[in-house]
């Protein structure tokens, strides 16, 4: 296996748009992940947030214990080296975690329904402020972080018409879900602003909470250390990630068992899908295993976009915005029973929504502050 490149500058180009979304539906079914260029986010707004990333980790102790994430019920802030956990064992990584700056409406003592909305429900807790430095601390920081979203949220809402696209999904089918402008007509070039025209009629959602992380890899001795293990991001959509620098360590899983290095490559994001979208779609987007080798000679810095879904929003209904003809292409290739095993991990017999599988990804990964916010019956029904 190869991670393709491709250029969403052919998008543009009415002569090779059809090339660019054969080959990117090619490689989210056959390898689920790709690097993308001419992707229309000014290099400025990608320096201006990478370059502050060794001076945020280097920030007193204190100022990193006042954002600790045991402080933040929404798990947002700073964990510390090791102490995120992946299939049971410790990530050799420290990070900072933040999202769309959004307000907590969460309430337990409120049972009635909002607009088809119950804000009673905990998951609805995992939405909330973040927690920031100061500005004497590290002048700048916010406003980059800031813009940094605006533009990766940007791009994930134009990638997604291009994904919807190249599988024959009808244009601006999941416009709705991010609650997009629906007032004009949908823009052709991936560099440009989307506007979208397509109108429906299912319930409406709150503004998608995006998730940034900023992660520091430091270098060990340990050849075979775990930055990060084995998974398939389930934050989310689909992931944006930025590899700062050149040092490597992101692997990719081949259908062989080959471990693929995915290696940085300037002026591009890696970018893979998400859970959700391949259990919606059975399969036919793949959500491709990864990991990431700890740096044996100097400190690794990466920054993934997670694109983020309603947590409301329920797999049933992504898939049903999905055509039968997508979600028939990974049993007519591989057959039912593989098609089963594919989304199987992720769907929880237990719910279909995603807000309950997004808290139990959290709680899974953080068992201690999960049990000082949620407490421990809470944590022990999402960690069975």
């Amino acid at each position: 296996m190869t991670i393709p490149l491709l250029d969403l500058r052919l998008a543009s180009d009415p002569n090779q748009k059809q090339a660019l979304l054969d080959l990117l539906k090619d490689c989210l079914f056959n390898v689920g992940f790709l690097y993308i260029k001419g992707h229309g986010v000014p290099e400025e707004t990608i320096s201006d947030l990478s370059e502050k990333l060794p001076s945020l980790f280097d920030i007193a102790n204190s100022s990193k214990s006042r954002l600790s994430k045991s402080n933040s019920p929404h798990f947002l802030g700073y964990s510390g080296f090791a102490e995120e956990v992946t299939l049971g064992q410790q990530d050799l990584r420290e990070q900072f975690d933040y999202a769309t700056e959004l307000p907590v409406i969460y309430d337990k003592d409120d049972n009635e329904i909002h607009e088809g909305k119950d804000f009673s429900k905990l998951y609805w807790w995992l939405r909330g402020p973040n927690q920031w430095p100061t500005e004497e601390e590290l002048p700048g920081f916010r406003s980059a972080l800031e813009s940094y979203h605006n533009a990766l949220a940007d791009l994930s809402y134009r990638f997604l018409h291009l994904v919807e696209e190249a599988f024959d999904i009808p244009l601006g089918t999941f416009d709705q879900i991010f609650g997009i402008d629906t007032s004009r007509q949908v823009s052709d070039s991936i560099t440009s602003s989307t506007s979208y025209s397509q109108t429906s009629s299912r319930k409406t959602y709150l503004p998608s909470q995006h998730r940034i992380k900023l992660v520091k890899y430091p270098a060990t001795n340990d050849e075979v250390g775990q930055g990060v293990g084995p998974h398939k991001d389930s934050s989310g959509l689909l992931t944006f990630l930025h590899q700062v620098g050149q040092e490597k360590g992101l692997e990719v899983l081949d259908k062989d068992g080959n471990w693929i290095a995915a290696n940085p490559i300037p002026g591009t994001f890696v970018v893979n899908f998400a859970n959700p979208f391949e259990a919606a779609t059975d399969g036919a987007v793949k959500a491709t295993v990864h990991r990431v080798v700890a740096p044996t000679e100097r400190d690794r810095y990466s920054i993934p976009f997670f694109m983020g879904l309603p947590p409301n929003l329920t797999v049933s209904e992504i898939r049903s915005c999905v055509p039968e003809a997508v979600r028939k292409m990974r049993r007519d290739e591989d057959g039912q029973e593989a098609t089963e095993n594919a989304v199987s991990s992720f769907l929880d017999p237990r719910w279909d929504n995603l807000g309950e599988s997004q808290l139990r990804k959290w709680i899974r990964s953080h068992k201690d502050v999960g049990r000082k916010w949620y407490g421990d019956e809470v944590v022990d029904y999402y960690i069975q």
